[in-house]
């Protein structure tokens, strides 16, 4: 993600959180578009994270005073995009192999370790946030990043959830038992994380559709 795409990011989350509203659902709407412009992988989610979190960050400070019941709310919008992110990238796996398509070793293993990284690529924006901070946002950052290691995360919920049936993969792909060992047609990593970002606007929409 360039510097320009990066500082958009940035800036549409600060003009939410200035504004107020449901402060939740736009962070979530601004975050998976962004994900959807791009590629559901590891380094746009830490992009869009990042300038997520600074946003939010220069959105309550231009408010002024404490406001801790927002900065909650836009860190769970940001939780719940990145757990959708998430779930699509196992959707975009089971259509693949819906349509004969299959990964090697190599390619589920990568999977494996940005799905397993999504939580902890979470947990460290919010500490270098909150590292970089001042004042009651510092504390707020800290006590939130505390609460959110002790009772989990939506992100780490649905990781957890998409590991094991990665692994299962994996063990089977490994051991030269599953169908994936035997299929010689592949898909790469760059475009399961093209088809990622389509589903991740499907569910997006399909979301959005319901609350209308």
């Amino acid at each position: 993600m360039s510097i320009e795409n990066k500082e958009e990011v940035m800036i549409e989350v600060r003009t939410a959180t200035e504004q107020g509203g449901d402060l939740a659902e736009q962070v979530r709407a601004i975050v998976t578009n962004a994900l959807v412009a791009r590629r559901v992988d590891v380094d746009s989610l830490r992009a869009v994270m990042s300038a997520t979190v600074d946003g939010v960050g220069a959105g309550l400070a231009a408010r002024g005073g404490e406001a801790t019941d927002a900065l909650r709310d836009a860190v769970r919008g940001l939780d719940q995009a990145v757990a959708r992110s998430v779930h699509a990238l196992q959707l975009a796996m089971d259509e693949a192999r819906g349509e004969g398509r299959h990964f090697s070793e190599t390619e589920l293993r990568e999977t494996v370790d940005a799905v397993r990284s999504s939580e902890e690529e979470l947990m460290r924006t919010l500490r270098e946030a909150s590292e970089k901070s001042q004042g009651w946002l510092k504390t707020s950052l800290t006590d939130l990043v505390d609460h959110m290691r002790r009772a989990g995360t939506d992100t780490g919920g649905q990781a957890r959830a998409v590991l094991e049936t990665l692994n299962n993969r994996l063990g089977a792909t490994a051991s030269g038992s599953g169908r994936d060992a035997a299929e010689a047609v592949s898909l790469s990593g760059r475009r399961l994380s093209e088809v990622a970002s389509g589903i991740l606007r499907g569910l997006a929409d399909a979301i959005d559709a319901r609350k209308q």
